[in-house]
């Protein structure tokens, strides 16, 4: 049975809870990552912070452009105003506690299972709480290219 440990991302990018959404943006631009886990200070995964969240910050439902191919200056000034707003504000105010994480020891199907349920694109895994690497859709679609079965 495959295991996420197999499949395992080793990359540590993470982030605080103190950090700044707009560090945070540019991580995950710099890295093509669509999210990263949020550890504390002994690297314990704490929460994740994703793109979503981020964007979801921006533009909670509440928050509408009546017409968007004519956003009026009051609507721009608005918008301009909410960038640098949110782009200070800390990463503790916008990220998901009830995370989901894997072992090292998973079986990937499981895993696979979970993410397609639950519409995740990136899982941290861990090893005694602390943050190993991460599985995500790109694991998952390089144990079914290099073993034709996640099982």
């Amino acid at each position: 049975m495959k295991k996420v440990k197999d499949f395992i991302s080793r990359d540590l990018t993470s982030v605080t809870e103190n950090t700044p959404l707009r560090d945070v943006a540019e991580i995950l631009s710099w890295r093509g990552l669509s999210g990263v886990p949020v550890v504390n200070g002994s690297n314990e995964v704490i929460g994740f912070i994703s793109e979503k969240d981020i964007i979801t910050s921006l533009f909670p439902e509440q928050v509408k452009i009546e017409n968007p191919d004519m956003i009026r200056m009051d609507n721009l000034s608005q918008l301009i105003k909410k960038l640098n707003t949110v782009g200070e504000a800390l990463v503790q105010d916008y990220m998901n506690k009830n995370i989901i994480c894997a072992s090292e020891e998973t079986p990937i199907a499981d895993i696979a299972g979970i993410m397609l349920r639950k519409d995740i694109k990136r899982l941290p895994v861990l090893r005694d709480k602390r943050l190993v690497g991460v599985v995500d859709r790109s694991s998952l679609t390089r144990a079914l290219i290099e073993t034709g079965s996640l099982e």
